[in-house]
């Protein structure tokens, strides 16, 4: 009985992992949008186009369904739960903070000894 049960739970897990797996693209990508009210984050970036949503989860699905990746971001004047953005396409050397240098090439270090018994 207890392997049934085991085997059930294991079946469970994945049938609800596999519709998540569906869905991993898309959230993976709207984790990444950078969203900013600074206009120049958008300087060298392919301009995608202008989405609005009062839901700032949804509001990042419409940038990622536009195909872009990062956006400036403002406020309605006449109804401020509207959240307009402008939609724009980076490379991910052009959407680096400025100021910020590359990673080193190379390996990274190894990792510190760890404590002496």
């Amino acid at each position: 009985m207890n392997a049934r049960l085991i085997a059930l739970s294991v079946l469970l897990l994945l049938v609800a992992a596999s519709s998540a797996w569906g869905q991993d693209p898309e959230r993976f990508a709207m984790a990444h949008v950078r969203l900013s009210t600074d206009p120049s984050i958008g300087a060298g970036c392919a301009r995608m186009g202008r989405v609005s949503d009062d839901s700032v989860k949804d509001l990042r699905r419409k940038i990622v369904r536009a195909g872009g990746n990062t956006a400036v971001i403002s406020f309605a004047a006449d109804d401020l739960s509207v959240i307009l953005a402008d939609v724009f396409r980076c490379t991910p050397a052009a959407s680096r903070p400025a100021g910020v240098p590359p990673p080193p090439a190379g390996a990274p270090p190894p990792p510190p000894p760890g404590p002496s018994r």
